[in-house]
């Protein structure tokens, strides 16, 4: 039986680059936050939504997907994104877990398959687990594939912790994934439009 990974989907924060909830801007018909939803379920994993600033809103976010997603509440939001992992991290049951932003609707399906069979050809050759990212043209980015082994220790990490650095001490492995969409991310107003943009021309 293939095995269905959890993915956590950070959308707590107080997005302060774009100036209001980025999770609940519109995105092709929907929002960012159901875009990244639709991400996670096309990849066949169960989506692990964190809510935490505007947390009334994310049902709404969600539309019709909000059936379709285990939310949990960080209510420690403002002390950074650590602690919203930490928050999912509670809910996983897989043996590995994914982590995909709510600002990031231009992730392929495959890149979440690609990390996928990175992590069993290590498990084939007997090599040790680690966290896996993603690359375009070698710069790292999104989702990341981290085996739950790792929970334990990260849930213990202060929630003002950069969870990047933590992954970084780990020896992370990384896969090259032939698309700009792993390290496309909306912080700010401008990035949003000219997503838009690019989403009404390829429409």
């Amino acid at each position: 039986m293939r095995t269905v990974f959890d993915c956590i989907i950070p959308a707590a924060g107080a997005s302060s680059r774009m100036g209001v909830w980025k999770p609940g801007l519109l995105f092709r018909g929907g929002t960012l936050l159901s875009a990244a939803v639709g991400i996670v379920l096309g990849a066949g994993c169960r989506a692990i939504v964190v809510a935490g600033r505007a947390a009334d809103a994310v049902p709404g976010a969600l539309g019709s997907l909000a059936d379709r997603v285990e939310l949990v509440f960080n209510h420690a939001w403002e002390e950074g994104m650590t602690g919203s992992l930490q928050a999912g991290m509670a809910r996983v049951d897989s043996p590995s877990f994914f982590v995909l932003p709510a600002d990031m609707p231009f992730v392929p399906c495959r890149a979440f398959r690609a990390l996928n069979r990175e992590a069993e050809a290590r498990k084939a050759e007997g090599l040790p687990d680690r966290p896996i990212f993603p690359t375009f043209r070698g710069e790292p980015g999104h989702p990341v594939l981290i085996p739950s082994a790792l929970i334990p220790k990260a849930r213990d990490l202060p929630r003002a912790a950069r969870f990047k650095d933590f992954l970084d001490t780990l020896g992370p492995a990384f896969v090259e994934v032939v698309d700009p969409g792993i390290r496309t991310d909306l912080d700010t107003r401008t990035e949003y439009e000219g997503a838009l943009v690019l989403v009404s021309r390829r429409a």
